[in-house]
């Protein structure tokens, strides 16, 4: 028997061409998670809510229907390559078929606010510890490994998968212990923290993604 999904929540993540007249799809759904599928039909555009219905048991979905809801998100400039790499992400780290409800709403509120130039560093730095937290790589900026509270006045070297450990005298490698602190209040009005906080991230990301390099982050880094 054949098993069907009726409308849910969804976001296209990615397409691309598939035989003659069909798209391989990466959708994203509020109820289901990521699914894979095959779509006839025209595909939205990337930032753009939808309902979709599938039909299928097996890991690769048959589309059967897909409409847009409201106006799509239209970003611009760096706001595009933002989103760009957000959906990477989410194509390569999600596991097929498991609701993230959370991170799914934190998506759609991140799309909303990566125009505002003022915001796009602070919001790709939330939505990266909270896909790290939803992997199950949460990061605790407010302790060390030990359990013992990050003090400003400390230096701290990061190990992936560990955390942060205090640093007997001040290195290169080091992270200062008031920018973990400031990361940890989301306040990121110093550029120094904003750099800590990237670099660190990235460096726990780059343990989940392996060694293939981002698209979305060789492009951006292309055009700027």
């Amino acid at each position: 028997m054949t098993h069907t999904v009726e409308l849910c929540h969804a976001f296209v993540l990615h397409s691309r061409p598939y035989r003659e007249k069909s798209r391989l799809v990466d959708l994203w759904t509020m109820e289901y998670g990521r699914i894979s599928g095959v779509m006839r039909q025209h595909v939205p555009p990337l930032f753009q809510p939808c309902l979709v219905a599938w039909r299928g048991k097996n890991a690769l979905k048959t589309i059967s229907h897909c409409e847009c809801v409201g106006l799509p998100l239209m970003l611009v400039g760096d706001a595009t390559f933002a989103g760009f790499y957000l959906n990477e992400l989410l194509v390569r780290l999600l596991t097929i078929e498991e609701p993230q409800i959370e991170l799914f709403a934190l998506y759609t509120e991140s799309l909303s606010q990566l125009n505002q130039r003022e915001l796009l560093e602070p919001v790709l730095r939330r939505f990266e510890r909270c896909l790290l937290g939803t992997l199950g790589y949460a990061f605790n900026f407010h302790h060390d490994v030990t359990g013992q509270a990050i003090l400003a006045d400390k230096s701290y070297f990061y190990y992936p998968e560990e955390g942060f450990v205090v640093a007997r005298s001040p290195t290169a490698e080091a992270w200062q212990g008031r920018a973990l602190l400031a990361i940890a209040q989301e306040d990121f009005s110093q550029s120094s923290t904003r750099q800590t906080a990237k670099l660190i991230l990235r460096r726990a990301l780059a343990q989940q993604l392996g060694t293939k390099p981002l698209k979305s982050r060789e492009l951006w880094q292309r055009t700027s």
